[in-house]
Formats: structure tokens, C-alpha cells, sequence
């Protein structure tokens, strides 16, 4: 939840917009970035059909969700 902001108090910071996310978590994003852009080469050169592309896709995001949600 924010904070309603306060603009002549500098001293309200939301917590939780201070924080850095952990090593697993900057790594899940990485993995899902290298993933992705693999996903879009191979449907750019005819490999994979845009349906079998999107379902990748799909897949990827909802297991980032998913890890996301269980850490």
C-alpha cells in the first residue's frame, strides 16, 4: 500500500519503493529476459510459429508469477 505523499514533508518514503529486489529474484528476471528474447529470434527466423511463440511466452510469464508469488 502507498503512502498518500506528503510534499512538504521530504521525509516520507514508502518503504518499500527503497528496496532492491533479492539476487534470486534479479536473477528469475534476467533468465526471463534471455528466455524471451530467445523465444522472439527463433519466431523472427521461421523456427517457431507465432502461436508456438506466444505459448512460450505464455508459459514464462505465468511461472515468473508463480515464483514470484510462492518466494
Amino acid at each position: 500500500m502507498r503512502s498518500t505523499p506528503d510534499f512538504f514533508d521530504q521525509t516520507q518514503i514508502d518503504y518499500r519503493e527503497t528496496q532492491i529486489p533479492p539476487v534470486s529474484d534479479q536473477t528469475q528476471l534476467q533468465e526471463f529476459v534471455i528466455d524471451i528474447s530467445q523465444i522472439f529470434s527463433l519466431e523472427t527466423q521461421g523456427t517457431l510459429s507465432s502461436r508456438q511463440a506466444y505459448s512460450q511466452i505464455k508459459m514464462l510469464i505465468t511461472g515468473l508469477k508463480n515464483s514470484v508469488i510462492n518466494d
